[in-house]
């Protein structure tokens, strides 16, 4: 094998290697096809565990309405300086981390911030409006903290939530625990939060998740965060619809 294609291999193995890891770190990070978009947003898509956010991200890429987001793009912007960024995401951590003793479960939530910080560093340095959809963005892992923390930094939050459109996701929890099950039978994979548990504690469990999230998406539409709800008893056919329109009016 002669230098030049030693050389090349190895180039190859490092990109793949890079690719590898970036995939490891974005989960569920899709550009979002709208024509004339006048602004950037992310459209974060959220919902009890198990209520079928990925059923309907996967039938919205079956029909090329989103597109993955090129992962060694997304990781390479997560080094790119930007302070105003940099200030909302550090008083977010900075919140989070002081109530948390473990440091495993600490640097959990330091990763959980590295892919939502890098899309918007992504958008704010895009030239032109960028519309992404987004399994498990910011608003997922860090809606409490960026709520408790609003009146105190309302400039930071507001710019940071301004792009943002919730698109919520809700059905009957005895539905919801009904499809956990169907999938586990089917595939043997069951989500942690459902581990051990009956279907009677399945069932209360999606009953109190999604009380509880309603309540902090109530707050963050009064303070202008667009919520669109649907009803993932509904067809993705028909969800894809409500999202496109809701999505449509926010960015033209």
């Amino acid at each position: 094998m002669t230098q030049l294609v030693l050389t090349a291999k190895n180039l190859l193995d490092r990109f793949y290697g890079c690719e590898y890891r970036a995939h490891f770190l974005v989960k569920g990070v899709f550009d979002y096809q709208i024509d004339n978009a006048n602004k950037s947003l992310f459209i974060e898509i959220i919902g009890c565990p198990g209520v079928g956010k990925s059923t309907l991200i996967d039938y919205m890429e079956e029909k090329e309405l989103i597109k993955g987001l090129i992962c060694t793009k997304l990781w390479a912007t997560r080094l790119q300086r930007n302070n105003k960024i940099a200030s909302a995401y550090t008083s977010i951590l900075d919140y989070k981390i002081m109530s948390l003793e473990d440091e495993r479960v600490r640097s959990r939530y330091l990763r959980h911030a590295i892919i939502p910080r890098a899309m918007d560093k992504y958008i704010e340095n895009n030239k032109n409006p960028t519309v992404l959809l987004i399994d498990e963005g910011l608003f997922h892992h860090f809606k409490y903290e960026i709520s408790d923390n609003w009146e105190q930094n309302k400039f930071i939050f507001s710019k940071l939530m301004e792009k943002r459109i919730l698109v919520h996701m809700i059905a009957r929890p005895e539905i919801i625990a009904e499809r956990i099950l169907k999938r586990y039978r089917e595939t043997g994979n069951l989500l942690p939060y459902y581990k051990n548990k009956q279907e009677c504690e399945i069932i209360e469990y999606c009953r109190k998740a999604q009380e509880k999230r309603k309540k902090v998406i109530r707050k963050f539409k009064t303070r202008g965060v667009p919520v669109l709800t649907i009803n993932a008893e509904d067809s993705s056919q028909e969800n894809t619809k409500y999202i496109d329109d809701f999505v449509k009016k926010k960015g033209q």
